[in-house]
Formats: C-alpha cells, sequence, structure tokens
C-alpha cells in the first residue's frame, strides 16, 4: 500500500470536513505501519469528531508506544493528555506514577497512584486497588501517617487482613523506636480485627514483659502459644515469663515439648537446666546444661565453658572433674590441667580405684616431673600394688623387698628415700653386692664422688673374694675414672702393678696371643667395649707394653673437652679398622684365591653403578682389609665425589697412600678431609693427627710439630702425641718448638 496516496486521501476528506473517511484512512496506515504519531493523529481525530473514548484509546496506544520506546516525556505528556479528557482513567494515572517513580520523583508518584487507587476504589476493583496502595507504601515505608490512611482505607473496604498486616508494621515501628503506648495501641487495633494475630500478641507479651507486668505478659504468651503450638521460640518466651513469675512446673511442660521435637535445642536444654535449678535438682539441671556445654566448646567459648561446667563439680566430681581436663587441655592452661587431674586422682585414691588414680597421677607427673609428692605418692602405691605396705618396720621385711622398694624410689627419683633404705641394709648386708651396686649409681647420680669411689673399691673386695676377677678389675676401673688422683685407687693401682711386674717375668705378651686375635677381631667388627675390656685385662698383666697402651689410647680416643660431642660413628670404625688392618698384619691373598677374587671383582665392577657411592666406599674398606691398596684407592677416588662420603673417602685415601709411601698424597687427602669434617669433635682431631703424622714421614717437621701441639692443648692424652711432642722436639732447633701454627687451611 503506498503510505503517499493515503495521507492525499486523507488531507482531502480533511478539506472536505469527512473526519470519519479521513480517520479510516488513517487507521489503514496504523495497521500497516504502527507508529506513535499516527495513532496521536488518530486520537485527534476522534477528539475533533466528539468521541472521546477512542480518543483515549488512541493516545493510550500513542503514550504505550513512545514508552516502550523510551521516549517517556512524550509519554508523559499524552497521558496528562488523556486524564485532560477523562479524569476518572486510573490506568493513566498509574501510568503517570510509574513514570514519576522512574525519575525519582516519589511525591509526584505517590499523588498519581492515590488518585488511580481513589478510583478503583469506586470502581470495586480491590485487586488492583490494594496492588496500587502497596506501591504507594513502598515508597513511603517509613511514613506512618499514611500507613495508618491506608490501614483505615483498608477497613473500610473490608479488607481486614490487609489492615491488620499495616497496623502490626506500624506497631513495630514504634516499638524498635521505643514508644512502647504507641506500639501497644498498634497492637491493639490489629487484636481487634484480628484477636488470634501471632504478632500482636507476642507484641503485646513483650510490651507488658518490658514493663514488669508479668501476668498481662503471660496472658498474652498462653494466647499467641496456644494460636503457635508448634512455634518453638513462641513456647520458649512463654516459659521464660512463666519462670520469671515462678510458675515452674507450667514452664517446664513449654519447655518438654519443644524438647521433645528439638532434644539437642541449645536454649531449650539452657531454660531446662534454669529451671531444675530452681526446683533444687542440680543433677538434672546438669544433664540439660551438658548440651549448653557442648555448644559453648563448638564455638571456641572454652572459658564460659568451664566456668558452667565448675559449677556442677558437686553433683559428679569424678566425670565432671575430668570433663574439665578435657576443657583446660583445649585452652592449653596446663596449671589447670595439672591441679584438676592431682583433684580427681585424690578422688579415685579415696574411692578405692587406685589403678585409675595412679594413671591420673602419672598424668600429674609428666607436667611437673619434679614434684616430690607425687613422686612419693606413686612409690608408696607401686610398694602397695606389689604387696608390701610402706608402712611396716623394715626390720621385719626381707633384704629382697627391700631392695625392691629402693628400685622403686629410684625409678621416681627419690634418691634420698632409696639411699635410706640402701643405707640401712648396707650395715644389715655389708656383702650384699647388689646394696653397694645401687647405692654406688646414687652416689654418682648426686656427685657424691668419694662415697662413690668407696661402695667401688667395697665392691673391688668383694668381687675378688668372690673370685670374680673380671669385675674386680672392672670396679678398680670405675672408681680410677670416678677419682684417678683418690689415694685408694692409687694405692691399689700400684699394689697391682707391682704384682704384674712380679709375674711379668714368668709371662710374655705372646702367650695371650689368643686373647689379642679376640680383641682384633672384636674391633673390626665395631665392638669397641669387648675389645677395650680384653686390651685393659693385658694392661694390668702387663702395664709397660706402650703397644697395648697405644691401642687403648686409640679406641678411647675421645677428648674429655668434648664430653658427648657428635660423632661420625660409621666412620671412625672404619678408620680404626683401617688402621688395625695396615700392614704388616693385613697379609696379601694368596694366588689361588686371588684368581678367583680377581673373577669377582670382574662381575662386581659390571653390576656396580658408578653413582652408588656407598658401595664404592665399602667395597674399598673389604680391599684395605685384604691389602689390596691399589683397588681400594680406586674405590675411595670414587666414592669421594658424593658429598656425604668425602670426609670418610679422603681419610682412607690418606691412610692408603701412607701405607704406599706416597706422603705428599696422604698430606693433600688428609688437608681435602679436614676441608669437609663440620663440627671440631673426635674425628676432625683424628684427622688433624694423620696430617700430621703425614707431614712428620714426609719431613715436615715444623708443620707436624705445630699441628701435634694444637691436639697436645686441647687433650694431651690423645693418641700418642705427647710422645710424638717429645720426639719431635729433639729433633727441631729450640727457637723453632715454640712458633705458633699458621693459618695454613680453613677447614669450616
Amino acid at each position: 500500500m503506498d503510505k503517499n496516496v493515503i495521507l492525499k486521501e486523507a488531507q482531502k476528506y480533511l478539506a472536505r470536513g469527512q473526519i470519519d473517511k479521513a480517520i479510516v484512512e488513517w487507521e489503514k496506515l496504523a495497521r500497516e505501519t504502527p507508529d506513535g504519531n499516527i495513532y496521536n493523529t488518530i486520537g485527534d481525530l476522534y477528539l475533533k469528531s466528539g468521541d472521546k473514548r477512542s480518543a483515549a484509546e488512541y493516545f493510550h496506544k500513542s503514550a504505550d508506544f513512545f514508552r516502550e520506546g523510551g521516549f517517556s516525556l512524550k509519554a508523559l505528556a499524552l497521558y496528562k493528555k488523556i486524564i485532560n479528557i477523562d479524569t476518572s482513567d486510573a490506568g493513566a494515572y498509574t501510568a503517570l506514577g510509574e513514570l514519576s517513580e522512574d525519575k525519582g520523583l516519589a511525591t509526584d508518584a505517590i499523588k498519581y497512584y492515590l488518585t488511580a487507587a481513589d478510583i478503583l476504589s469506586r470502581d470495586a476493583n480491590k485487586e488492583k486497588f490494594l496492588g496500587m496502595y502497596e506501591r504507594i507504601l513502598a515508597l513511603a515505608p517509613s511514613n506512618i501517617p499514611l500507613r495508618e490512611k491506608v490501614a483505615g482505607l483498608f477497613l473500610k473496604e473490608g479488607l481486614s487482613f490487609n489492615a491488620a498486616r499495616e497496623y502490626v508494621h506500624i506497631a513495630q515501628y514504634w516499638t524498635e523506636k521505643g514508644d512502647l503506648e504507641q506500639a501497644r495501641s498498634a497492637f491493639a487495633k490489629v487484636l481487634d480485627i484480628q484477636p488470634d494475630n501471632k504478632d500482636a500478641l507476642f507484641g503485646m507479651m513483650t510490651i507488658y514483659g518490658g514493663k514488669g507486668d508479668l501476668q498481662r505478659a503471660i496472658e498474652y504468651a498462653r494466647k499467641a502459644a496456644g494460636v503457635q503450638p508448634g512455634d518453638h521460640d513462641l513456647a520458649l518466651r512463654c516459659a521464660g515469663l512463666l519462670k520469671e513469675a515462678g510458675a515452674t512446673d507450667e514452664a517446664m511442660e513449654y519447655v518438654l515439648k519443644v524438647l521433645e521435637t528439638n532434644p539437642s535445642g541449645v536454649e531449650a536444654n539452657k531454660l531446662m537446666g534454669d529451671l531444675y535449678l530452681l526446683k533444687g535438682n542440680r543433677e538434672a539441671a546438669w544433664e540439660a546444661y551438658k548440651i549448653v556445654v557442648d555448644f559453648m566448646v563448638s564455638e571456641d567459648r572454652l572459658e564460659d565453658a568451664a566456668e558452667l561446667t565448675r559449677e556442677f563439680k558437686d553433683t559428679n566430681p569424678v566425670e565432671i572433674g575430668k570433663f574439665l581436663i578435657s576443657l583446660y587441655k583445649q585452652k592449653g592452661d596446663a596449671d589447670a590441667v595439672f591441679e584438676e587431674t592431682l583433684f580427681v586422682a585424690d578422688l579415685l585414691m579415696d574411692s578405692g580405684l587406685q589403678e585409675e588414680a595412679v594413671d591420673l597421677y602419672k598424668e600429674a607427673l609428666k607436667l611437673r616431673p619434679d614434684d616430690v609428692q607425687i613422686k612419693k605418692l606413686l612409690a608408696e602405691q607401686e610398694i602397695t600394688v606389689s604387696g608390701m605396705e610402706p608402712s611396716v618396720a623394715e626390720g621385719e621385711r626381707s633384704t629382697e623387698d627391700l631392695l625392691t622398694d629402693a628400685e622403686i624410689f629410684i625409678k621416681y627419683g627419690l634418691h634420698e628415700e632409696a639411699m635410706s633404705i640402701l643405707e640401712e641394709l648396707k650395715l644389715k648386708e655389708p656383702a650384699n653386692a647388689d646394696v653397694h651396686v645401687k647405692l654406688k649409681s646414687l652416689y654418682i647420680e648426686k656427685n657424691e664422688k668419694e662415697q662413690a669411689v668407696t661402695e667401688c673399691l667395697i665392691l673391688y673386695e668383694l668381687y675378688g673374694r668372690s673370685g670374680n676377677l673380671e669385675m674386680r678389675e672392672e670396679a678398680l676401673k670405675e672408681a680410677a675414672g670416678i677419682s684417678p688422683d683418690d689415694p685408694r685407687v692409687l694405692e691399689r693401682m700400684s699394689a697391682k702393678a707391682e704384682g704384674a711386674a712380679g709375674t711379668g717375668s714368668q709371662e710374655r705378651l705372646e702367650d695371650y696371643a689368643e686373647e689379642m686375635a679376640e680383641a682384633e677381631f672384636y674391633l673390626r667388627q665395631g665392638l669397641k667395649d669387648d675389645a677395650l675390656r680384653i686390651y685393659q685385662k693385658l694392661l694390668n698383666l702387663f702395664p709397660e707394653e706402650a703397644d697395648l697402651r697405644e691401642k687403648i689410647s686409640s679406641i678411647e680416643g675421645g677428648f674429655a673437652g668434648f664430653g658427648e660431642a657428635e660423632k661420625f660413628p660409621a666412620m671412625e670404625t672404619e678408620i680404626v679398622e683401617a688402621h688395625e688392618m695396615s700392614s704388616p698384619e693385613a697379609q696379601p691373598l694368596d694366588t689361588d684365591v686371588l684368581d678367583i677374587f680377581e673373577e669377582f671383582k670382574k662381575g662386581l665392577e659390571k653390576e656396580l653403578e658408578e653413582e652408588d657411592y656407598e658401595t664404592h666406599y665399602n667395597l674399598g674398606i673389604a680391599y684395605k682389609e685384604m691389602g689390596l691398596i691399589d683397588d681400594a684407592i680406586k674405590e675411595f677416588q670414587t666414592s669421594r665425589h658424593d658429598p656425604k662420603c668425602i670426609a670418610r673417602s679422603m681419610t682412607m685415601l690418606g691412610i692408603c697412600y701412607m701405607e704406599k709411601g706416597l706422603f705428599p698424597l696422604a698430606i693433600d687427602a688428609f688437608r681435602k678431609s679436614l676441608e669437609n669434617i663440620a663440627s671440631r669433635d673426635e674425628s676432625y682431631w683424628g684427622a688433624e693427627y694423620d696430617l700430621a703424622t703425614a707431614y712428620e714421614k714426609n719431613g715436615d717437621i715444623k708443620e707436624a710439630f705445630e699441628i701435634f701441639s694444637e691436639i697436645y692443648g686441647i687433650d694431651s692424652k690423645f693418641r700418642q702425641v705427647s710422645e710424638k711432642l717429645d720426639n719431635l722436639r729433639a729433633i727441631l732447633p729450640k727457637e723453632e718448638t715454640v712458633v705458633k701454627r699458621k693459618d695454613r687451611v680453613s677447614y669450616i
């Protein structure tokens, strides 16, 4: 259809005054090409013809078209045009209200909505009427006079539910503002409309409760709870009011109904606990409060939980005490844990539950290891459990029982008590070695050297009488270790040496080849104590044998100044073994065995990976013991590439080079070993000693003297360092024997 043709026709009809025909042409155009301007033109034509209804209809279409297109001002003008035609057009007023609301003009919007609501109320269109007031109240939520007006309109229109809802809003507003009288008045209006309104009943209960009028508050609470029997909050509120009023039984009924459906409810259990307390039933109260305490713990309110729990210790002191211990542990309160543990342990002991009590006393002792009273209690309890009453006079009991008592006291660190028993036994049975052994240990523990030596010497005599020569020697050796300058020890050592000298002409060290071989075997296996025991025994027989002293010194080797310094256990044992296997003791393999071993080596070399440094190192040790020095050097040169093995490997290389007479290489190896030993412990000074020996063998006497001097300054008894210095001092010019060692290399 040609738009221009239609427009010409419409113009022609208008010129002739034929408006109806012109409208027909414009409506054709509107159907083909809908447009806000076309709708507006048609509306104007209808208005000109006197048809206001049709005019308003097309003005609405035009306004809706422009509004949807975002032309709100054009739409606004058209809606106003409509209400000029028809002042009862609720749709136009509603649209104007919406446009004003969109622009943030709340007052204008409310004005238009109120007009629309008034028109709708006359048309009895309640649904749209309510919707309009919802919009109005949403725009002015805190406008209480407006809400009251709306509530009144709702009542007038018979909309009681809506009216009651508005009065509840009004009452809650005044409650929040603290104006309880205004709130009470609004709630009263609600109850006039809806006597069972839960919100109003609850509100009145709250207001009267706040004013201290418990009876009226309870009256409303009962009504509210009756209206909403499943409302737990309401039931508990009612129970709380009844509790305040002293009606505990009725209050319990409400709480029990809540607990029937929610037995773990914190608030209900708390209230039930309060009610049981009022009735004097503390046990039942605690059962209810347990739920509350658990909740406090889950909320990390540990102090609150502990405080509440402490109030009920009288109901079940043991169980509640244990629970408190766990709470104090969670809090990290060690003092409280100790005190409560001791308290519960005492209760258990008084109740005859000794075993459980002892467990708790032990827990308390862990917290305070120096508590003498607990130690005594535990010791006495252990004695009692073993069938020996500590109250029985000692003279009436057997030696075995008393020794057991002493052991128990020692176990708990009660040395004075143990010593008292042992000293009595010592008088009773002076030849009982067990008594003297225990006394010796106690005196050593107390650092009472003179008494400890006395006990050692008593044991020395007792073992001698019984023919236990090995234990006899151990006792004297221990006495010497405790106090080497004690005249009593020196006297016995001297007498023993004289006795050994008297028999020396009749016996030779060679006669003890079997014992020497056994000691060597123990040493190679790393069993130093066993080897040392044999060497000490032989030295007692042959005190002039320097070789025996050297072996003992090599084994004991430690520095007095280093105490329990950390060592390199594997390295220490292996290097000692390597020294002991040095020529001429290590014998090369015979030809037949060597051929077999060569085949073994070939197979091993194929399987052994280059990076398996530990195995290479251990193989080097094996070759060294077999006298295969070149093979050992090869393995140690491989294992030195491992940072963990380098110190040990370089030391063993130095030893191997020494055996081959390659002293410069040995010096380099020992120095490299020193560079890789982190702490100055026994292994460090051993490497220093080896380095000095290498210098000595290489003819570098001054360097050797300096290093031996440094070692002597740390431990004058280390190996044979004193003799080494004497020998070198005789060689060196006098002025060079006081030269301080130069800082040749940094080893740390």
